[in-house]
């Protein structure tokens, strides 16, 4: 009797989302890119609301697929905690390049500017840790800190009368205002959508731990 092959047991990630995830990982060449960049960085509106998001999602994604092939140690998980350093550490990057003469600098100043690009992938690797470990009290914290930054800061470029930034002209800042403004309340809505579906609203344990405490 011949003795049955083993069953090679697939990857439950599907497909797609792995090409999807490695895809991602080329977005900060291709943002380098001579042409590429000199577009994107020649607008306000391009530069933070698609390139500094899609760095993010790069090291978000790289982090992903980091996390999938590698474990963790103790002491990483020990300064993960709770998701509270790494989505502090995003949301400080985040605030910092909302500042108009951050954004000044990085346009003047090549080491300011690839200081710009890696922050914002770091962030995305932060964010990554941070979502996974934070329950759904830091979540709302940092969370409705997002939104509160981002509807200020959007309703800050979109009512100015005067230019922020040297660099860029009026209308183009109004325009990233506004796209601040949808950013913000579509964060918000996903943030409510996300937290519905924790446990008990996410603000109590879920069933099975609640068993295992009455036990």
């Amino acid at each position: 009797m011949k003795p049955a092959k083993s069953v090679t047991t697939l990857h439950p990630v599907h497909w797609r989302t792995e090409w999807v995830s490695c895809s991602l990982l080329l977005l900060p060449a291709v943002l380098l890119a001579a042409p590429v960049r000199e577009l994107m960085e020649a607008s306000m509106a391009l530069q933070m609301l698609i390139a500094f998001p899609l760095l993010v999602a790069s090291g978000f994604s790289a982090s992903v697929l980091l996390a999938r092939r590698h474990h963790e140690g103790l002491f990483v998980e020990a300064v993960m905690r709770m998701g509270l350093a790494p989505l502090l550490g995003t949301s400080l990057c985040l605030m910092f390049w909302m500042v108009p003469l951050a954004l000044d600098l990085a346009r003047l100043d090549a080491g300011v500017n690839a200081f710009k690009y890696g922050s914002l992938i770091l962030a995305g690797v932060a964010l990554q840790h941070g979502l996974r470990r934070a329950p759904a009290a830091v979540l709302l914290f940092f969370g409705g800190n997002l939104v509160w930054t981002l509807a200020t800061v959007g309703l800050l470029f979109r009512e100015a009368q005067s230019r922020l930034c040297a660099n860029y002209l009026l209308a183009d800042q109004q325009l990233t205002g506004t796209g601040l403004l949808l950013y913000a309340i579509a964060f918000a809505i996903g943030l409510a959508l996300h937290l519905l579906r924790l446990p008990g609203y996410g603000f109590s344990s879920p069933p099975q731990a609640r068993e295992t405490d009455e036990s």
